[in-house]
């Protein structure tokens, strides 16, 4: 038995089990006292996963070649020459007949040199086989959110042959292909507050095409305690003040950071729900904000707001920006939402937990992480500072853990080879982010 096989015994072991103390009423004797829950939760964005019978399309049109169009820059079908949409270079590329709201962008596998690889079932089926032994292997979630999957069946086929322990639920249909999810033990039964969205964060206000991810949320009762759980995935390209992503700037063509901060107000507005009446919470996902910079105020992240005010717990009009959405949302305002933002650990030598600290204070060039990103660190091409956990204050002393899950050699792509003519394809570009609880 490996020293991996046995831990995960021993977890199953003490996880969910019931001791015999001693009682100190009349004769002694013994009776059965449940012991606390160990819970771990889970979250990781798994890069526009779908399922397979969504592949044949997505493959079908990007397998078809292209030429750009100089008029309006999209690139249009064309019967001879052009460029086979898997091989086009040009970032956001617009190709015709590639819906972005219903499938993946045909670049988003490319190999070690950044060029595009094309797509084949067989390498889609390995890259699920890998992310399924990923979870059940490194990660042994009793509950896991996802971001950036197509539904229920591309979560039930990431599970692998573990999917019968789960259930499952997204917002199938709604919205666009990069959805949101969970998966939870069955042992913890139907939700005691059924899975739903929080429209209001897609920003319904925008035009269609221009309308972002929703939140999501569910309650489970555990020991007789109900826990809500809201997983996000906002609004990415405004990482932090001191990488061109300053919340109240607008620096830019297409700048992500007015539309971050519009998500602001409808993300406090969830968080205050999320804690009413004193209700424990976890709120995990891809949040596509370094909220340390934010926690440590670093330049251009101030708890300030754009009429100069330093009081966040004040109401705030719709002009009114703010620098720091972490401060701005976790105002302590009910008191039962105020949160804990958890300091997720890495793995590997001090090197590598020094980088990891340093992304906490610093905006560390991409170049430096090469080696928390390389597969002997944690393996994906986004290590830190996106994917953020925050528990309501009351589970804080509850934490046992909060660390990053490496996937090692899993996060990079690979193409063919003569001996090998499908393409090895990254799992993500994320690491899956874990906390464990003792209820």
């Amino acid at each position: 038995m490996t020293r991996n096989t046995l831990a995960s015994a021993i977890r199953g072991v003490h996880r969910h089990k019931f001791s015999l103390v001693l009682s100190v009423v009349g004769l002694a004797g013994w009776i059965p006292c449940a012991q606390a829950t160990e819970l771990r939760v889970a979250s990781w964005n798994l890069g526009w996963h779908i399922s397979r019978a969504e592949v044949p399309d997505w493959i079908a049109q990007c397998s078809k070649p292209y030429e750009k169009d100089k008029s309006d820059g999209v690139w249009k079908l064309t019967e001879s020459g052009g460029t086979v949409g898997w091989f086009i270079k040009e970032s956001r590329a617009k190709l015709q007949g590639v819906d972005l709201s219903v499938m993946p962008p045909c670049g988003v596998y490319q190999d070690i040199r950044f060029q595009g690889l094309a797509v084949t079932p067989k390498a889609m089926a390995t890259r699920s086989r890998q992310i399924s032994d990923i979870i059940a292997r490194s990660v042994q979630p009793d509950v896991i959110a996802f971001q950036e999957v197509s539904g229920t069946q591309a979560v039930i086929e990431a599970l692998g042959e573990h999917a019968s322990h789960y259930r499952v639920c997204s917002h199938d249909a709604k919205f666009k292909v990069q959805r949101l999810a969970f998966a939870w033990k069955k042992e913890f039964g139907e939700p005691d507050e059924a899975c739903t969205t929080i429209d209001a964060l897609a920003l319904p206000a925008l035009p269609e095409a221009q309308q972002v991810r929703p939140g999501f949320q569910m309650g489970l009762r555990i020991n007789g305690k109900l826990i809500r759980f809201m997983t996000v995935h906002l609004k990415s390209g405004c990482v932090s003040p001191l990488d061109r992503g300053r919340l109240d700037g607008n620096s830019r063509k297409d700048d992500p950071c007015p539309v971050l901060q519009q998500q602001v107000q409808p993300l406090e507005d969830a968080l205050e729900k999320l804690g009413s009446g004193n209700t424990s919470f976890v709120l995990i996902g891809d949040v596509n904000r370094n909220l340390w910079h934010e926690a440590n105020e670093v330049v251009g992240a101030k708890a300030v707001r754009s009429d100069g005010s330093f009081d966040l717990t004040k109401t705030r009009s719709q002009e009114t920006l703010t620098q720091n959405l972490f401060k701005e949302i976790n105002d302590g305002v009910p008191a039962s939402s105020k949160a804990t933002l958890m300091e997720l650990t890495c793995p590997g030598n001090d090197a590598m937990q020094a980088l990891c600290t340093r992304s906490k204070t610093e905006a560390v060039a991409r170049k430096e992480l090469a080696p928390l990103a390389s597969k002997d660190g944690l393996g994906c091409r986004n290590p830190v500072a996106l994917d953020q956990i925050l528990v309501s204050d009351d589970l804080k002393s509850k934490v046992l853990e909060a660390r990053k899950v490496a996937i090692g050699p899993y996060g990079r792509s690979l193409g063919p080879t003569d001996t090998k003519p499908d393409p090895l394809l990254a799992v993500s570009d994320h690491c899956p982010s874990l906390v464990t609880l003792r209820l």
